[in-house]
């Protein structure tokens, strides 16, 4: 039998589906920064630390979108790393 679940569960799950939605769209524009440094002689590494530098500056600060700069920290530099 499954038991119904409490407002403050809901609530907690809710948040979590927030912070997990934050990161999905960071690991996007770190994508989108990808794609737009990618040149026919190869990876512009300028260029993607620009974009990933633009995208921080508009990702909030406070907030469940907050943590979308630790994940573009993250996956920018695993990008520069597999780049070598």
């Amino acid at each position: 039998m499954v038991r119904p679940e409490t407002a403050s569960e809901v609530e907690a799950l809710k948040a979590r589906l927030l912070v997990a939605e934050q990161r999905e769209e960071a690991v996007r524009m770190v994508l989108r920064a990808l794609i737009a440094s990618l040149r026919p002689l190869g990876f512009n590494r300028k260029r993607f630390l620009r974009c990933v530098h633009e995208e921080g500056q508009d990702s909030p600060s406070q907030g469940p979108a907050a943590i979308r700069h630790t994940v573009l920290h993250q996956e920018a530099r695993r990008v520069l790393r597999e780049a070598r």
